[in-house]
């Protein structure tokens, strides 16, 4: 390795971005009203957007970051390309609606990682 020590505030923080992602994504989505669609958007967000975040994080953020930091590929194209393609490959199988809110959340999550990377760790 580089003798960077992983950076986790990157790996601890940037899973929460996965809630107001989830809640964006289901505004509107019924007839209750926007208040109804915030609250729900929250609840599911943590209940189960959250530990999906953490566990993608865990068995394929880390590895991937790992992986792109030895080959000095730590730029936000291919943290974000990866963020995508990965929630894509998982739930390719479930609505489009499901899986379009996992790459969306996904997406979120790199982009708040690669910005709460130290600088010197960025390429």
């Amino acid at each position: 390795m580089d003798g960077h020590p992983l950076p986790w505030r990157a790996f601890l923080l940037a899973p929460l971005a996965s809630v107001p992602a989830l809640t964006i994504l289901g505004l509107g989505s019924s007839d209750a009203g926007i208040a109804s669609d915030i609250l729900l958007g929250l609840y599911f967000g943590i209940t189960i957007g959250l530990p999906f975040a953490y566990a993608g994080m865990l068995l394929a953020g880390l590895p991937l970051y790992l992986l792109l930091r030895r080959f000095h590929l730590v730029r936000l194209w291919t943290i974000c390309t990866l963020g995508m393609i990965v929630p894509l490959a998982l739930f390719s199988d479930a609505p489009a609606s499901i899986t379009m809110g996992a790459i969306w959340a996904g997406l979120a999550v790199c982009i708040t990682a690669f910005l709460l990377l130290p600088k010197d760790l960025r390429s």
